[in-house]
């Protein structure tokens, strides 16, 4: 290796910064402070956040286009999803009804509001996407309740509903066959009816109606089946869209109020916000939490490390400052070149701190070790720039190498994180070689430092532990890499993105709710025909794939033969033609007469409680249970002051017209179904025809995989399975197989271009293969030891960490330059001992500090990305302070030692011992 001079360009150049530093200090201060301030200001105006994971992916990738494509064709795809869960199906349906009446009344934010499939959402041939099966069951339910119906036919308040109750009762007990049927048959109705009305007393808000669907069928399917449900009954569902992607997240929020506000008339139920566009903005509002809490520590720790490794406080705040200085441009050159930071990027800012400060730590060492020396603040300043700066100027350019070399992959993200962390370096720099210097040249510790000449430092008989048993270092490091490569067979990659959320974030709580809730995938492949026959074709293929578990489009209620449907439908409004339903009356209930009538009511129920006895024990328990429901609404509204039963007047008639406008409206819009043709496309409501009719007129088939498409291998099998039927099919389960895939390969190929660029940096630095070698040797053992711990402690690589290929070489390769760049000045293997050591010692500390500030993340993407760093930086680190030199110590003693002196101790005072 050749012996590092002042004499190459590069130590000439620094060698003349440092006169201009010396001689023009100002020039180098005012400029920056300047630059610092107008750095701040423009990222502050102009820097955004990107949320979008798709925007992280070049566009020139096949699939990505075929995927932008479909957005473009069926923009309405990404729902606000709303999970409410609770044991009580009837309190989540209360919620749903409640919020999903408020976003319908918000139409400058949301629209395609959803949460049930009633007649009124479906239009005019709503009939018609009913199975035939089930219109069947609602002409005979229709036929069968033609006596409740009527009751409601002529009442307009709940008073007038219950007497005529109490009227059918009287007839029954005196002709008993024609009247029982009917009054059992609208038993349960009446139950759900009266808890309804003591429920809208209890809670605040606009009461719903009790839903017509359970007034006809109280069974606990009916209760629960025309809303969007999982887990039978346990959680429901509202979906809605911002009305534009600017909205989204306006939109978000104004959601989360409204959730807020329908909690608090709804208690007992768990209620979470979830979707895509609230996971991209939750997990991007995390992350800025996350990295802005790791950046603070990150500082905080390295300027605590620099000040206690060289008990003094004032240059470890000039540098840090400068630090800071470096980070401000940054920004700024962020802002200009990018425009934005996404969810990898954002993590830039405590990695430069762990990684910039290493700058001024070796010129501030050597700066101090030079003033020991005896030399004055110019000389110093001057040697420090010269010998040490070629070192910071090589390692510098290394590890952006390292970053730099994600430039030339495809994926988009890395690309930016690539660039903005590599020029990032670069430009920290600039601060740490002109500003730094010209901080350093004043203080107080400087004359310190010159009566301090010549201390001894603990640190060298330490060194002398390994550099006196070189073969048993070398012998140690192997056989630590022998068990740590019998582990690393144990790494595997992780490829589940919801394995790289933020454990209790609520938007990924309710999410994994609804993954494991499901019969089937809440991912959907996406299909796209050009015509409905196509659709139609393309869907019966789909269905044999024994990867997937069904396909939702419109071809199926288009093509299908409706002719029986449509005589089923004529007969259902044949059934009703005559039934006309009066206008409810808006007045405030008469509490007392209700009571009385109710009184009335729970009378005639116990009279039938003595008839029927034990003989029919179900209808025993419908009448028990009105009973015990009439009992309740009348302790309800007759407790509290007499201004308690005029509010609780006012509160039952908003129920009472929710009620009777619910049944007119629902009996208008069977009255008024559209009989006349099969269904087409133009009759399909809008909610329906925007998600699966494009805007040029195509086609959606949404396809659901049986199994959890987030696993890997379920996800290759549906990509692969569904690509023989359409090799363009997109969607979400498409997009997380080949962005992962995608993403771990372009890692793997910017750890192999760092590694070329860093061996080529390496070799123009030092001019021999050899030290090529000897500069990647930390990086080998350490990069072994660390795949050793995470084999050993099964921690895999993922999506996030895997970051760890390219920048570990970077890192590592750092230490072993600075060590080398020592060794090649004064041809000595003890680096500890020297400032080098303490630099790289400290350097060390403070980067295994700015990755490990990110352990804190709640992100486990993030989190896992900071432990893996900080293992491998500490295991290149102890690699380069112990293997490295017990390797020049053992190549010294096999070829004969240079006796000159070197250039540090020609210019030391003679017989005077260096200081360590």
């Amino acid at each position: 290796m050749r012996k590092l001079t002042a004499d190459s360009l590069i130590a000439r150049c620094l060698g003349i910064l440092a006169r201009a530093i010396c001689r023009y200090p100002r020039w180098f201060f005012y400029p920056q402070v300047i630059l610092f301030a107008v750095s701040v200001l423009y990222t502050v105006a102009c820097l955004q956040f990107d949320t979008s994971r798709s925007n992280l992916v070049g566009a020139n990738k096949k699939y990505h286009q075929n995927f932008l494509n479909f957005r473009r064709e069926f923009p309405k795809q990404d729902d606000l999803v709303v999970v409410v869960e609770s044991d009580s199906p009837e309190s989540n349906r209360q919620f749903v009804e409640r919020l999903g009446a408020r976003l319908e009344g918000e139409t400058n934010l949301f629209q395609s509001v959803l949460y049930k499939g009633d007649l009124k959402m479906l239009g005019a041939k709503a009939l018609l996407f009913v199975p035939t099966k089930e219109l069947s069951a609602l002409e005979e339910t229709l036929r069968e309740y033609r006596p409740f119906i009527e009751q409601f036919t002529r009442t307009t308040n709940l008073v007038s509903l219950f007497d005529g109750v109490n009227t059918r009762f009287r007839l029954a007990r005196r002709q008993p066959s024609a009247e029982t049927d009917s009054l059992v048959q609208a038993l349960p109705a009446l139950e759900r009816i009266v808890s309804q009305a003591t429920a809208s007393l209890l809670r605040p808000g606009l009461p719903p109606s009790p839903g017509i669907e359970a007034l006809f069928n109280a069974s606990e399917a009916a209760e629960h089946g025309s809303y969007i449900t999982f887990a039978k009954g346990r959680l429901y569902l509202v979906t809605a869209y911002a009305k534009s992607e600017a909205l989204s997240g306006p939109a978000v929020r104004r959601l989360r109020e409204l959730v807020e506000v329908t909690r608090a008339e709804v208690p007992g139920v768990n209620v979470g916000v979830t979707g895509e566009p609230v996971l991209e903005k939750d997990e991007m509002a995390q992350s800025q939490k996350d990295t802005t809490l790791a950046s603070l520590v990150a500082l905080a720790l390295c300027a605590v490390i620099f000040i206690y490794g060289y008990q003094e406080t004032g240059r470890p705040i000039k540098a840090t400052l400068c630090l800071v200085v470096g980070l401000g441009y940054t920004l700024g050159f962020a802002t200009l070149v990018v425009g934005h930071l996404n969810i990898l990027t954002i993590t830039f800012v405590p990695i430069l701190i762990g990684l910039a400060i290493d700058f001024g730590v070796h010129l501030v060492t050597r700066y101090e070790e030079g003033l020991h020396h005896g030399l004055t603040e110019a000389e110093a300043l001057t040697k420090a720039l010269v010998f040490t700066g070629q070192g910071i100027f090589t390692g510098a350019f290394t590890t952006a190498g390292g970053f730099l070399a994600m430039g030339f992959t495809e994926f988009k993200g890395i690309q930016e994180m690539g660039i903005i962390c590599g020029f990032g370096l670069l430009v920290c720099l600039i601060p740490m070689l002109t500003l730094l210097p010209v901080l350093l040249l004043r203080g107080r510790q400087n004359v310190m430092d010159h009566r301090q000449a010549g201390q001894p430092d603990r640190r060298a008989r330490i060194e002398q532990l390994w550099l006196r048993r070189p073969v048993v270092v070398v012998a140690v490091t192997l056989g630590l890499g022998v068990g740590a490569a019998l582990q690393a067979r144990k790494v595997y990659f992780d490829y589940n993105l919801l394995n790289l959320q933020s454990a209790g974030l609520p938007a990924v709580v309710f999410e994994q709710k609804l993954i494991a809730s499901a019969d089937k995938s809440v991912l959907f492949g996406a299909v796209v025909a050009d015509s409905l026959a196509q659709a139609a074709e393309m869907e019966t293929r789909i269905k044999q794939l024994p990867a997937v578990a069904g396909v939702d489009s419109l071809s199926r209620f288009i093509h299908e033969d409706q002719t029986h449907k449509l005589e089923l439908v004529r007969q259902i409004k044949a059934a009703i033609r005559d039934i006309r339903f009066a206008e409810a009356d808006p007045r405030p209930v008469d509490v007392p007469e209700l009571s009385r009538t109710l009184w009335g009511l729970h009378g005639y129920l116990g009279l039938a409680l003595d008839e029927v006895k034990d003989q029919k024990p179900e209808l025993r328990g419908q009448l028990t249970a009105l009973r015990e429901a009439i009992g309740d609404l009348r302790k309800t509204i007759l407790a509290g002051a007499p201004a308690t039963t005029a509010a609780h007047g006012v509160k039952l008639a908003l129920f009472q017209q929710a009620l009777f406008n619910d049944v007119r409206e629902t009996f208008h819009a069977l009255q008024t179904q559209d009989d006349r043709a099969p269904l087409r496309i133009e009759d399909m409501p809008p909610t329906l025809r925007d998600r699966f009719v494009g805007v040029t007129g195509k086609h959606l088939l949404q396809v659901y995989p049986k199994t959890n498409v987030w696993e890997r291998a379920h996800q290759a099998e549906f990509v692969a399975q569904l690509r023989t039927v359409d090799p363009n099919a997109t969607g979400t389960p498409v997009q997380l197989y080949e962005y992962t895939t995608l993403l771990k390969q372009s890692y793997e190929e910017a750890a192999w271009y760092s590694l070329a660029a860093i061996a080529l940096l390496v070799l123009l630095h030092f001019r021999s293969l050899g030290a090529v070698v000897l500069a990647l040797v930390p990086v080998a053992v350490g990069s072994l030891w660390l795949l050793g711990w995470m084999g050993f402690r099964g921690v895999p690589f993922n999506p996030a960490n895997i970051m760890t290929l390219p920048l570990v070489i970077g890192i590592g390769v750092t230490n072993g330059i600075h060590i080398l760049n020592r060794f090649a000045e004064e041809q000595h293997p003890g680096i500890l001992a020297r400032s080098t050591g303490k630099a790289v010692l400290v350097s060390g500390l403070t980067t295994i500090a700015g990755f490990g500030s990110l352990m804190l993340a709640q992100h486990q993407g993030i989190a896992s990305l900071g432990q893996v760093m900080a293992v491998g930086t500490t295991a290149c680190m102890l690699a380069g302070l112990t293997f490295l030199p017990a390797l020049l110590n053992l190549g010294l003693k096999w070829k004969p030692t240079d006796k000159k002196p070197s250039a540090d101790n020609a210019q030391s005072t003679p017989g005077r011992e260096e200081p360590r």
